[in-house]
C-alpha cells in the first residue's frame, strides 16, 4: 500500500535503514510523534523519526552519533509521508 519508494543515502538511520536501501513511503502530511517519515527541511530531504515534546519539534536519527535537528517556525518544513518498512 506504499505510495512510492525512496533510496536511503547515508548511515543516520542505521541499524534499521542502511545506505542504498529502499524505504517504502505512504504519502501523508501528518505523522504521529515517534513515527519515521520523509521530510523536507530548508532545501534538503531527510528520512528521520519525528519527535514533538516540551522542548520542541525535532527530526531524530536512529544512529546515536547524529544530533537531533530542531525545527523552528523560521524553517521551511514539509512532511512527505510515513515510512512503512
Amino acid at each position: 500500500s506504499a505510495s512510492y519508494g525512496v533510496k536511503i543515502s547515508g548511515d543516520s538511520m542505521e541499524p534499521e535503514f542502511e545506505n542504498g536501501q529502499i524505504a517504502w513511503v505512504l504519502k501523508q502530511d501528518i505523522l504521529e510523534n515517534g513515527e519515521i517519515g520523509i521530510f523536507y527541511l530548508d532545501g534538503q530531504t531527510f528520512c528521520k523519526k519525528i519527535k514533538n515534546d516540551k522542548d520542541g519539534l525535532f527530526l531524530v536519527s536512529l544512529n546515536k552519533k547524529y544530533e537531533p535537528i530542531r525545527i523552528t517556525e523560521s524553517n521551511s518544513f514539509k512532511i512527505f509521508g510515513r515510512v512503512l518498512n
